[in-house]
C-alpha cells in the first residue's frame, strides 16, 4: 500500500498528474525547484524552490518530463528507495483501450493531429494528446474507443516500455543534445517506444527508426511500397497516388498540407491507423485536415510576398524540411534562430545556397547563423526584436518572394514557447498588412 505519491515537477504535465491523482481520492505532495507561484492549487501540500529530497514518507514519485533527471531531486529521491513513475505510466494503468503512440524529431504533432482526424473522421471515438494539447492524463474518457498519444524523448526516457497498439518513430535528427549528450542518447530514448509495441510503423529513409527484433514492422516512405503492408507514393497516369502496397489510395494533391513533408506525415498517420477503417474514407479525410498553428501555416500575403509561420520548427530537422519543400529558386527570406540546444546548424549550408536569398536572425543561436550566410555568401542581418526581424525581412522581399520563420532552435531564449513566437511574428506582419492599407 502506497504511503504517499510526489509529484516532482509542477508545469502543464505535474498539474495533470495532480487532477489524475486528485479525481481518485489521493492526495500528493507536490515539489517543484522553482520559487512558489500564487493561486496554485492548494488541495495539496507544495514544497517548493526543493531542489533536494527532503526525506518524505513516499514510496511513489511521478517524474515530470521538465525535470532533469541527473537532478538532485530525482537521485536523492530514488536513493531513498522512491520507486519514479512518469504520467504516461500512470495514463496506461488507466486505461484498457488501445493506444497508438507517436514520436521523432519532426512531424510528430502534425502526424498525432492527423492520426485523431483520421479515426474520427471515420466515426471512431478517440482521444489525442500526450506532448500536444492537452496532457495525456486529461483525455482520459470512457467512452473513447482509443488514444493517440504524441510523446517526447524525455517522457519516454522516463516510462516503463508499454505494450502499444501500434508506435511509430517517425525521425530521428540531432535535438535536445543538451539534454540527451549525443545523437546515441537520443536515439535511444525514443526506440524505447517500439520495444513492446505489438506493431512497430518505421521510415524506410531512416534506419534509426527500426528497432531489431519489432513486432510487425511496417514502413512508409516517399517511394513505392516494398511490400503489401507498406506505405509508399506511386505513380499511375502521370499523378502521383497515396498507396498502400499496390492499392492506390488518392492522389496526393488532395491532401490539405502542401510540402514533401506532409506527404510523408500523411502516410505514416495512415500506417499507425491502418486496420481500424476502410482505406476508401481516407480520401475525404485527408482532404479536410486542417493542420496545426505554427507549422508552415500561411500569416498573410502582403505586397506579392508570402508571409509563412513555421515557430513550431524548433530544431534543426523541422527547418531543413521545410527549406527542402521550398523551389531552389533563392526566393526565401528565412527567420531563424534562438536556443539551438548544442546542435551544429551547419547542415543548413547546403540549402541555404540556391533557395535563400536573405537570412534575418535572432536569439542566442544568431551567431552560428551569422557564420552560415558568410560561409554560403547571401546577406544576413541580425536583429533583437520580432517587430524588427519583420521589417528586415520586409526590406529584403520581392514579390513572389516567400517570408519563413523557421528557426531551427528553441524559443525559450526569447519567448515563453514556439506559440509566442509564431503569435508575435504574425502580429508584426498584420501591422505590415495594415500599413500597406
Amino acid at each position: 500500500m502506497t504511503k504517499r505519491v510526489a509529484v516532482l515537477g509542477f508545469g502543464i504535465t505535474g498539474a495533470s498528474v495532480v487532477r489524475h491523482l486528485l479525481r481518485r481520492g489521493v492526495e500528493p505532495v507536490v515539489l517543484d525547484t522553482r520559487a512558489a507561484r500564487p493561486g496554485d492549487n492548494q488541495e495539496v501540500e507544495f514544497l517548493w524552490d526543493a531542489t533536494h529530497w527532503p526525506g518524505l514518507d513516499v514510496d511513489v514519485a511521478i517524474v515530470s518530463p521538465g525535470l532533469d533527471l541527473d537532478s538532485a531531486l530525482v537521485a536523492e529521491a530514488r536513493s531513498a528507495g522512491v520507486e519514479l513513475l512518469s504520467d504516461i505510466d500512470l495514463f496506461f494503468a488507466s486505461v484498457s483501450e488501445p493506444v497508438i503512440a507517436i514520436t521523432g524529431t519532426n512531424g510528430k504533432s502534425t502526424v498525432t493531429s492527423l492520426a485523431g482526424h483520421l479515426l474520427s473522421s471515420a466515426g471512431i471515438s478517440c482521444g489525442v494528446g500526450g506532448n500536444l494539447g492537452e496532457a495525456a492524463l486529461d483525455i482520459i474518457d470512457p467512452d473513447h474507443q482509443c488514444y493517440v498519444l504524441e510523446l517526447s524523448s524525455f517522457q519516454l526516457e522516463r516510462s516503463a516500455e508499454h505494450a502499444f497498439h501500434c508506435a511509430t518513430i517517425l525521425n530521428i535528427s540531432e535535438d535536445h543534445l543538451d539534454k540527451h549528450g549525443d545523437l546515441a542518447g537520443y536515439a535511444a530514448a525514443k526506440q524505447r517506444i517500439c520495444s513492446a509495441a505489438a506493431s512497430c510503423v518505421y521510415n524506410r529513409a531512416d534506419p534509426l527508426t527500426l528497432l531489431a527484433g519489432c513486432a510487425n514492422p511496417v514502413s512508409f516512405g516517399a517511394d513505392a511500397p516494398p511490400t503489401a503492408v507498406d506505405w509508399g507514393i506511386r505513380e499511375d497516369a502521370g499523378e502521383r497516388y497515396f498507396a498502400h502496397g499496390d492499392e492506390l489510395i488518392c492522389p496526393t494533391s488532395q491532401f490539405s498540407l502542401s510540402g514533401a513533408h506532409n506527404e510523408q506525415n500523411a502516410l505514416a498517420a495512415c500506417a499507425v491507423v491502418d486496420g481500424w477503417f476502410a482505406a476508401n474514407k481516407i480520401s475525404t479525410a485527408l482532404a479536410s485536415f486542417a493542420g496545426l498553428a505554427h507549422r508552415f501555416e500561411a500569416v498573410a500575403q502582403i505586397a506579392g510576398v508570402s508571409y509563412v509561420d513555421d515557430s513550431k520548427a524548433t530544431n534543426l530537422g523541422a527547418t531543413v524540411a521545410a527549406l527542402g519543400g521550398m523551389p531552389a529558386a533563392n526566393q526565401v527570406v528565412l527567420i531563424a534562430g534562438g536556443d539551438a540546444k548544442g546542435v551544429d546548424l551547419s547542415p543548413l549550408l547546403s540549402l541555404l545556397r540556391g533557395r535563400v536569398k536573405q537570412l534575418v536572425t535572432l536569439g542566442q543561436d544568431g551567431p552560428q547563423l551569422m557564420q552560415l550566410a558568410a560561409k554560403a555568401d547571401i546577406p544576413a542581418v541580425a536583429c533583437s526584436g520580432m517587430v524588427e526581424v519583420v521589417a528586415a525581412a520586409r526590406g529584403a522581399a520581392s514579390t513572389g518572394d516567400t517570408v519563413l520563420l523557421s528557426p531551427a532552435c528553441s524559443s525559450l531564449d526569447m519567448f515563453s514557447g514556439f506559440a509566442e513566437r509564431g503569435d508575435q511574428f504574425a502580429a508584426a506582419v498584420r501591422d505590415l498588412d495594415e500599413a500597406v492599407c
